[in-house]
């Protein structure tokens, strides 16, 4: 697997990431964001895309998943001070689930927050996914309680995890 920074001209091909995973999560009655949701705030996720927070997982020169790793989340952690780096839209495309990707996208910002001696990685998720929350735990991160996080589509309630960066005191 090969995790690139994303580019500007990558942006619709990262909304259709977005939304695609809106609809399968909608189907199966976990999705909170209508489908659309995501091309609606387009503006923000170039944004995200120029601070260089979009990272794209290709195998076999196809885009097989996504997150976007950012330095500071104070909706979900409000009281974090600047030791962490959080993970957002952690994504696996369908055709590649069930290979280990998305262990490997966590393990792999695990060593990008080691390499700017951040002591946590942290997450969240929907509190009422108990499909995610189990994934996040098995694969080693705490539960660190939920909170009701207000965006300016909606309040969500999500629940939060934090994992201690190997290596770090």
């Amino acid at each position: 697997m090969r995790i690139t920074r994303a580019r500007p001209d990558d942006l619709e091909r990262y909304l259709d990431l977005l939304e695609e995973s809106a609809e399968w999560l909608h189907s199966r009655g976990f999705g909170k964001l209508a489908p659309g949701t995501y091309r609606l705030y387009a503006d923000y996720f170039s944004g995200s895309i120029a601070r260089g927070e979009v990272h794209l997982a290709c195998l076999c020169d196809e885009i097989a998943g996504t997150l976007r790793l950012v330095a500071e989340d104070r909706t979900v952690w409000p009281e974090a001070g600047d030791d962490a780096l959080y993970v957002h839209n952690l994504i696996v495309r369908r055709p590649w689930s069930g290979r280990g990707l998305g262990r490997q996208l966590l393990m792999w910002a695990e060593e990008r927050a080691a390499t700017v001696r951040k002591t946590w990685v942290r997450l969240d998720c929907f509190a009422d996914n108990l499909i995610l929350r189990k994934y996040y735990e098995n694969a080693g991160f705490v539960d660190r309680g939920e909170i009701d996080a207000q965006y300016p589509f909606g309040r969500l309630r999500l629940q939060r995890y934090e994992r201690r960066v190997n290596g770090s005191g």
